[in-house]
């Protein structure tokens, strides 16, 4: 709901109603998909402390996907991209470990540059593709 008065910028009655129903269609979709995946998920504070990081890393990765357009529009230099597998701590089926890849899978996916493939959880690495490599940026 706050994401869709920050995006539309008005605080209208029809515009904070639109807020609501879409709010609660996503938590109604949601809560389906869990149920249908028997799945719970289970948020621990401590794994949200790294969000902060986020409107930064989108803002950066943004910065750097439309520096790399620009190249390849202006003088046909297509960026250099490429796959990396990123350790992480995949665990198992528990609620606890099945919120933790989902947290890790949306939080590296959020900005424009990283794709997460998948995580394997045997070797515990995750799959990334990124759009723009050795920009100076660290996994």
């Amino acid at each position: 709901m706050g994401l869709w008065v920050a995006v539309d910028d008005n605080i209208g009655l029809a515009e904070l109603g639109g807020g609501a129903a879409a709010a609660v269609l996503a938590a109604l979709l949601t809560e389906m998909a869990l149920h249908q995946a028997d799945s719970r998920l289970t948020v621990r504070i401590r794994w949200l402390a790294a969000a902060y990081r986020l409107p930064g890393q989108v803002l950066g990765d943004t910065v750097l996907v439309f520096r790399a357009l620009a190249r390849q529009l202006l003088r046909g230099q297509a960026p250099p991209s490429g796959f990396r597998e990123l350790p992480v701590r995949a665990g198992g089926q528990s609620s606890e470990d099945v919120t933790r890849r989902v947290l890790l899978v949306g939080a590296h996916s959020l900005a424009p540059n990283t794709v997460v493939l998948g995580i394997d959880q045997d070797r515990g690495v995750m799959v990334v593709h990124r759009l723009v490599t050795n920009e100076g940026r660290t996994p």
